[in-house]
């Protein structure tokens, strides 16, 4: 592929981190430049816009990922120290090298009718705001997670661009920020229809392909299928360690994790793939023998049956995602209006991602494993990452990440090869506090478990494989960090505080109960159950959700929500906690999962169902549960259990959605608005 077919702007601009002092913006580019902004204050008067420049300082960190792949963080700091605050900011940024100079309006992205553009109305430039809150002006955030090219549904990321079309000027309904907790793209569960065209963009947005047999001489075997459509399961399964049940397109190189997420978030290889009708049906992929084939030895009609089942899956793909050039534009949109944060779950790397501390271990000593967990965090870092906090990331960490890139460019990565796996594997930390009112911590479920305990729960203690203990999803060293990084951000007990897990702490009683019942049955009969049914909920290790709680209760917010997704359904509860020296809590948990990846698509309806006739037939609304002193979480009568017999006892309520039911299987976007003491939910369908 001609590298000469990509524009200057790949994808962005998308604001990221926005703190009344300053604005992080993420940009990428197919060519070095020098970027600098300019910000205005917009006020109307009489139906009549004014932009009234901003005096700032532009300062852009640039890092060069391949020969036609630059990611750039710009900080946009005021010469006042202070943005105006509760009004509309319009900015623009301006691109120059030795060759050329650019800006947005020059690329036509400022041109309101232009279907392209990244503004709304007619303003003349993607804006945001600095919140001052008031009992006039309530705060409120979009939330979401789980977002799969070619998932069922409407893509619920591109309805939130409609919410900002209706209210672009009007900041009182406007949303504040957007919150993704979780699988924002899925490496591990890439669609036949787009996967050679991500192979072919990789090599191209990095000039060179990753040389994978000096990662693991066996792949020596397989370079002639490697790229090709349908032909890394095995790889995967048998050399890597890894345990994704749909990892017949996995990605493994850098670029390929870049081209996915430049597909995911902005129009612009949509555009270069129809142009040059780079896609293809599936009888041309067949007949360039771009598929890899299992069956080559075997019978005419086996191998006719192959290429049926095969043609069956591409098709159906392929009209999932027919919608995705289109939406797009309308999150390319979004993105540049609207301050985003965001934290990983485990398919922005692969299924299952240190699930528990066998998987850990045996991807560690998988040299090809540990390569693809890297350059999955590397690419989590350079297109999600990076704008969160971008403090976080110290000199040594972006010099060694620009170091290992430029040898990997010319093609000699010896001496910095073993630097950048154990620079991206170590690395800490991933969690960070947003800015926002109230303050957001971003938790990291994936990389600071612990493993030790054994939890003692009468279900899981049946299951025959010791492996398949969960884990505590956070460990103490991380509320250490999380605790420090609450306290330098001017967070002080009895504030409210969000809190966003990608798992729910919060989970469905339902769902978890009747999992943890399958369990003992499907372990004995040699199936590896936690990586089956991600048996990694909160609940699921008593003493990992106690140590939450008690955390929670030392930090001591007036008012705390905490925000999740991975699940593929939504609801919302209340949670209220006595611990044994009667100090009490309350927690709101909400659960908005998935953008684009409906998978209860038949059996949705029917779980509505259950649930509501459930809740009927036992006439109870209120749940009661308790935590006893070996970390067992049991069920109990509204008074049956006495002070000296739990760590914590619970009253969990689910809440109605709509007034129909307390679980929603359909693609969802939450919207939650905090007032002066609750806060309101809605999920957009």
């Amino acid at each position: 592929m001609n590298p000469d077919l990509f524009p200057a702007l790949l994808a962005g601009p998308m604001i990221r981190r926005l703190e009344s002092s300053q604005v992080c913006i993420w940009v990428a580019t197919s060519k070095e430049y020098a970027i600098t902004a300019e910000v205005c204050e917009i006020t109307s008067i009489a139906e009549t816009d004014n932009y009234a420049k901003i005096a700032s300082a532009t300062d852009t960190n640039t890092i060069q990922f391949g020969e036609n792949l630059f990611i750039h963080l710009i900080k946009i700091t005021p010469d006042s120290n202070k943005f105006p605050t509760n009004q509309l900011i319009g900015y623009n940024l301006h691109f120059k090298n030795k060759k050329e100079y650019f800006d947005l309006e020059k690329l036509g992205l400022l041109t309101s009718n232009n279907p392209q553009s990244i503004v709304y109305d007619s303003l003349k430039y993607p804006t945001f705001f600095i919140p001052k809150k008031s009992s006039e002006l309530s705060a409120k955030f979009l939330f979401g997670s789980c977002r799969k090219l070619h998932g069922e549904g409407e893509d619920m990321l591109a309805k939130g661009d409609q919410l900002l079309v209706d209210n672009s000027r009007d900041i009182s309904n406007r949303p504040d920020a957007l919150f993704l907790m979780g699988d924002q793209i899925y490496a591990d569960d890439v669609a036949d229809p787009i996967f050679y065209l991500i192979s072919q963009f990789g090599k191209a947005l990095m000039g060179v392909k990753e040389d994978l047999v000096t990662v693991d001489k066996r792949l020596a075997n397989y370079q002639s299928a490697l790229h090709k459509i349908n032909a890394r399961k095995d790889i995967i399964k048998d050399m890597a360690s890894l345990s994704t049940r749909k990892g017949s397109n996995h990605l493994i190189e850098f670029g390929e994790f870049a081209a996915m997420y430049l597909l995911a978030w902005s129009p612009i290889l949509w555009e270069i793939a129809r142009e040059e009708n780079l896609h293809e049906s599936f009888d041309n992929a067949f007949e360039k023998g771009h598929f890899h084939l299992k069956l080559t030895r075997a019978t005419d009609k086996l191998k006719k049956l192959e290429k049926t089942q095969l043609q069956n899956r591409f098709t159906e793909q392929e009209k999932l995602i027919n919608g995705c050039p289109t939406d797009t534009y309308k999150i390319r949109r979004l993105l540049a209006n609207i301050p985003t944060y965001i934290i990983f779950d485990d398919h922005d790397i692969t299924d299952d991602l240190n699930i528990n501390a066998d998987w850990k271990d045996k991807v560690t000593q998988s040299p090809l494993g540990k390569h693809i967990v890297a350059n999955g965090l590397s690419a989590y870092f350079a297109f999600q990452g990076w704008g969160n906090e971008p403090q976080i990331f110290k000199d040594a960490f972006i010099s060694g990440v620009k170091r290992y890139f430029k040898d990997l460019r010319g093609r000699n990565t010896e001496a910095s090869y073993k630097e950048w796996i154990a620079l991206i594997l170590e690395h800490q930390p991933w969690h960070f506090v947003a800015p926002t009112n109230p303050k957001a911590v971003f938790l990291d479920t994936r990389t600071l478990r612990e493993y030790d305990d054994k939890p003692n729960t009468t279900i899981i203690e049946q299951l025959v494989i010791e492996r398949a203990y969960p884990p505590q999803l956070v460990n103490e060293k991380e509320y250490k960090l999380i605790t420090k990084q609450l306290q330098l951000s001017g967070w002080v007990e009895k504030d409210p505080l969000i809190i966003i897990s990608p798992t729910p702490v919060i989970g469905f009683d339902l769902i978890e109960k009747a999992i943890l019942q399958f369990l003992p049955t499907i372990e004995i009969l040699g199936a590896h159950v936690q990586t089956i049914f991600d048996v990694e909920a909160w609940r699921y290790n008593g003493k990992g959700l106690t140590n939450f709680l008690n955390q929670l209760s030392e930090w001591n917010p007036s008012n705390t929500v905490v925000l999740s997704g991975d699940v593929h359904y939504s609801f919302s509860a209340t949670a209220n906690f006595t611990f044994s020296d009667e100090k009490e809590i309350s927690v709101k948990q909400i659960t908005a999962s998935p953008l684009k990846n409906m998978s209860f698509k038949n059996f949705g309806t029917l779980m509505k169902i259950t649930t509501a006739l459930r809740q009927v037939l036992q006439q109870k609304e209120i749940i009661y549960r308790y935590c006893d002193l070996s970390y067992l979480i049991q069920d109990a009568d509204k008074k049956s259990v006495r002070m000296e017999d739990f760590l914590w006892k619970e009253q969990l309520h689910y809440d109605q959605i709509e007034g129909k039911s307390i679980i929603e299987t359909d693609n969802t976007l939450g919207f939650i608005t905090f007032f002066e003491d609750t806060v309101e939910n809605r999920f957009i369908k």
